[in-house]
């Protein structure tokens, strides 16, 4: 009671000046969703064709699951068509680095939601004891093709055919693709806030583009530390579980991250500064 009554009104004083106005509105742009789109219909298309070709009997089933692993990992190198399209040297970067983020975040969506958490959900049930090798994996043929309803095992056990921690209940391959939910949700927040026109939409993506790439550090090198033990192929197919289909999952949130830092300052000072001048 006995301080100055201007220490007291000093104390009061926030450490940042508070957010008063809205970040600029960014969306992609009608090109990049097309050509996003043409890239997604071609790539997901063709891996439901393998699916077709494997459920008619014309592909059998590690061929069908490994050539759509590597149409998928080739997919998930989307977000860098931002960066290269016809024109994006003359567009403003800022806009250019929203896209990548913004397809970056479809492409992990879109992975998790269609086999991470499928995947999830049925593995502990429908991979019992005696599907623990990739031979008892392809054992199962006859009855997959048996029924269009029973297909959805082939999606699932895909990744079996490179990779037999799929289907053999290894407990550190089940924890870690438990961040599929993470993901996922931190996705929606992103969009979510986005929409809103919040200047802290890409504190997302700048404060958890570490987090894929420890997980997916952890997932590779654990198995390398294994001894490869999970790995059924020969060299190709070990580096189709570990490397062609992981490497987007390091290097490219790590990347956003880059990209959201200048576009977070970016927004801090509309809303700091911007809001004042209207």
């Amino acid at each position: 009671s006995n301080q100055p009554r201007h220490y007291i009104v000093h104390m009061a004083q926030p450490l940042f000046p508070p957010l008063r106005g809205k970040a600029v509105a960014r969306t992609i742009s009608s090109k990049t969703w097309w050509v996003f789109l043409l890239w997604t219909t071609f790539f997901w298309g063709g891996t439901g064709v393998l699916a077709a070709l494997f459920f008619v009997g014309k592909l059998d089933f590690t061929t069908s699951s490994k050539i759509g692993l590597y149409g998928i990992s080739i997919w998930l190198n989307g977000l860098l068509l931002p960066l290269i399209l016809p024109g994006a040297a003359q567009r403003k970067k800022l806009d250019v680095w929203h896209e990548v983020i913004t397809v970056w975040f479809i492409c992990y969506t879109m992975t998790n939601a269609l086999w991470e958490v499928p995947w999830l959900l049925s593995s502990p049930f429908i991979f019992d004891e005696s599907v623990a090798t990739l031979d008892a994996l392809v054992a199962q043929t006859e009855w997959i093709r048996s029924n269009p309803l029973h297909m959805g095992y082939w999606m699932v056990g895909s990744f079996g055919s490179v990779d037999i921690r799929t289907i053999n209940h290894n407990e550190t391959f089940y924890t870690l693709e438990l961040f599929a939910f993470l993901n996922i949700a931190l996705a929606i927040g992103f969009w979510v806030l986005n929409a809103r026109r919040s200047p802290l939409r890409y504190l997302i993506p700048l404060a958890t583009g570490g987090v894929p790439f420890a997980a997916t550090f952890i997932f590779s090198f654990s198995e390398v530390f294994n001894g490869y033990a999970n790995m059924p192929g020969g060299l190709a197919d070990t580096l189709l579980a570990l490397v062609w289909t992981q490497y987007q999952y390091m290097l490219f949130p790590i990347l956003c991250s880059f990209y959201a830092f200048p576009l977070f300052m970016s927004d801090l000072h509309q809303a700091w500064f911007g809001a004042k001048a209207q």
